[in-house]
């Protein structure tokens, strides 16, 4: 299976997925930016993926700078990060519904309990790939 190695860059912490070229999702984590080079050579070690995709918003260029040596001659493409917060926020209430009482409030008016990072970088990949149009069958 081919794999995209996707990354949400922020200040203070990052969005990790690892994701099929079908848009399915293999793997997902945040991480704390001062430690993203262990997990991303950790992420590219577990997943092998045949490409890395980050979004080119907050601390992209500095994060892409440390991360690129790590990646060697694995393409790192760019992908426009708009909208991708409110996507990520649906695809987390989708994988974790609201339960109780918050059932009853519009999911946009809701803020998951935890950082959702990861979710934004599957995102990003699924956006990647509808835009390139490599969707494996």
């Amino acid at each position: 299976m081919n794999v995209i190695a996707a990354l949400d860059p922020g200040k203070d912490k990052c969005g990790l997925a690892a994701v099929s070229h079908s848009g399915e999702i293999i793997a997902r984590k945040v991480v704390a930016s001062s430690d993203i080079e262990e997990f991303f050579s950790r992420f590219l070690s577990d997943f092998r993926p045949d490409l890395v995709v980050m979004g080119s918003g907050t601390c992209s260029k500095s994060i892409k700078k440390r991360i690129s040596p790590i990646a060697g001659d694995l393409p790192i493409q760019m992908v426009d990060e708009s909208h991708s917060t409110e996507i990520a926020r649906r695809l987390y209430f989708e994988e974790h519904p609201p339960k109780g009482l918050m059932r009853l409030v519009p999911i946009g008016l809701q803020i998951p309990p935890v950082p959702y990072d990861d979710f934004a970088a599957v995102v990003l990949a699924r956006k990647y790939i509808k835009e390139c149009g490599i969707l494996e069958k």
